[in-house]
């Protein structure tokens, strides 16, 4: 009888399915029953993803533009400020759940974020001259080498370095604990399949608007007696922060309605859905898995590939900000002049993805984020190791100087590389796990995501901090990083070809079994 049910059920699922046209099950296969639940859930990611989208700039412009800082402090405080906070708040929040509800905690959690945030604005940052550890900068100057500059101005300018770190807390703890756990929570496996992609969508789009706050609170909002007295960033600060505000309690009132008038009225959901636990593996686990298979193996490369790329060029893209923009109002503005550019980039991408799979290939989708990576590499490492010899060139071609474009390079590459990873990258990893067979699909993909995590991006800040420890600088670095960063490429663009080559012969009626050597092609059985 059991089992009767389960099968009605998925019946019934089916044949609701088939009530959507084509076009209709590609833009908005929503049922009409289940449309409160995802506007009001895709409003609420929105209003969350905004709020990322403005910390991310703001809390980058604001150690960057520190005194006695730069670039040079991003590794530290991605290893020694992120991984211990990282801890520290999954052990709150695991405190959290044991004493209250998910409703309250998600009240508790938001509150405390934006109750942090308009302390810094109004106590901390105005007073951070008083605050700031100088005199222990100044020790620490003086008596340790100048390649530990990054770490000395981390521990100098501890407020900015709190703030950087609770900001990017914010993606980890709001977006992926509370809104993704909600999510999984209170929506079955056929919503899921069918919404899911829906608030991807609803995420790339936010950065358009987080973007554009960002841009009206620097360059519009500021035009009051505070920047006319010459304290223009701190009223942008203020600014950012109470359109912060607004948009958190809007996000809280809003949970507050869905758990009230959609949650608890809810009658439909799947309840013969168990979620399954989620498998984690150490590193020294993950690699053994992997190396067990060439294709599992070539899938590592890629993610490795994007998580070490992408961190690298970004703390070499953020000197140049450092140099190039004296007026942190005005390094502000282009960073969410970039922000709003990847969302729109993201947006239209991810409309795309489906089609340029089918018609252009696997292969071709997920080989465009390396490719474009490594073009703008080239502009942007040739106009800064030939700058001098090559001005006559590029104020003839460009109109600008070669620092300019090298500044300008670094941003269309930023740009384009993060918008591929939100739109073709993660869509593209996602799809080559499906040929898989059961076991590599779930201890593959939990192997993978843990090297690209704990490798990507704290090995390759470890190494950052290494180079800059030994040669001085980011600046001496450079050669060196460009060298890392291109033999990076053109490791993923290999494994990207290999993987798309046994793609291409197991999609369809074949998955592909894991084994010691060689992938397998196993035919599926119908």
């Amino acid at each position: 009888m059991e089992g009767f049910k389960q099968t009605s059920t998925q019946w019934q699922s089916m044949s609701s399915e088939k009530k959507f046209g084509f076009l209709r099950s590609l833009l908005w296969p929503v049922h009409r029953s289940e449309l409160k639940k995802v506007v009001s859930m895709l409003i609420l990611l929105f209003l969350l993803c905004i709020c990322y989208s403005v910390l991310r700039n703001l809390k980058d412009t604001i150690v960057l533009t520190a005194k006695h800082s730069g670039a040079e402090v991003i590794p530290f405080l991605k290893v020694w400020g992120m991984l211990p906070a990282a801890f520290a708040a999954t052990w709150i929040y695991t405190r959290l759940y044991r004493v209250f509800n998910r409703e309250t905690v998600f009240y508790i959690i938001i509150s405390s974020f934006l109750a942090y945030f308009i302390l810094f604005a109004f106590v901390i940052h105005p007073n951070s001259d008083t605050l700031h550890l100088d005199r222990l900068g100044d020790w620490l100057t003086a008596n340790l080498p100048a390649g530990f500059k990054g770490l000395i101005a981390m521990i100098r300018n501890w407020s900015f370095t709190t703030f950087y770190v609770i900001s990017e807390l914010w993606a980890a703890v709001v977006l992926s604990i509370l809104f993704w756990g909600f999510a999984n929570d209170v929506t079955n496996v056929s919503q899921a399949k069918r919404t899911y992609g829906i608030l991807n969508i609803g995420s790339n789009v936010a950065p358009i608007l987080g973007g554009a706050i960002g841009i009206i609170c620097g360059k519009f909002l500021s035009l009051s007696p505070a920047s006319a007295s010459g304290d223009a960033w701190r009223q942008t600060l203020v600014n950012i922060v109470i359109m912060l505000t607004v948009l958190g309690i809007s996000a809280m009132i809003l949970f507050y309605w869905i758990n009230r008038n959609v949650i608890d009225k809810e009658k439909a959901l799947d309840t013969t859905y168990v979620p399954k636990e989620k498998i984690r593996l150490s590193i020294r686990d993950s690699i053994k898995y992997i190396s067990k298979s060439r294709y599992l193996t070539c899938l590592a490369i890629i993610v490795l590939g994007y998580n070490i790329s992408i961190n690298i060029t970004d703390i070499l893209w953020k000197e140049q900000l450092k140099r190039y923009f004296t007026d942190p109002n005005e390094m502000l503005v282009h960073m969410n002049s970039i922000t709003v550019g990847i969302g729109i980039v993201a947006t239209v991408g991810g409309l795309l993805f489906s089609m340029m799979v089918n018609r252009l290939g696997w292969t071709f989708t997920a080989i465009l984020t390396p490719a474009i990576m490594a073009i703008m590499a080239v502009g942007f490492f040739t106009f800064l190791f030939c700058g001098n010899g090559l001005t006559a060139f590029a104020m003839t071609l460009f109109g600008a100087s070669p620092f300019v474009l090298t500044v300008y390079f670094g941003s269309m590459q930023n740009c384009l590389s993060k918008a591929g990873k939100y739109s073709l990258f993660d869509a593209s990893k996602e799809l080559a796990f499906l040929p898989l067979d059961s076991d590599a699909k779930t201890k593959g993909k939990a192997a993978i995501d843990g090297l690209g995590s704990g490798i990507g991006k704290s090995g390759s800040s470890l190494a950052y901090q290494g180079l800059i420890i030994m040669l001085g600088s980011v600046a001496l670095s450079t050669p060196y990083i460009a060298i890392i960063l291109f033999v990076v490429l053109i490791s993923w663009i290999t494994s990207v070809v290999k993987v798309g080559g046994l793609f291409k012969k197991v999609s369809g009626k074949e998955t592909v079994k894991p084994n010691f050597g060689k992938p397998v092609l196993e035919t599926a059985q119908n």
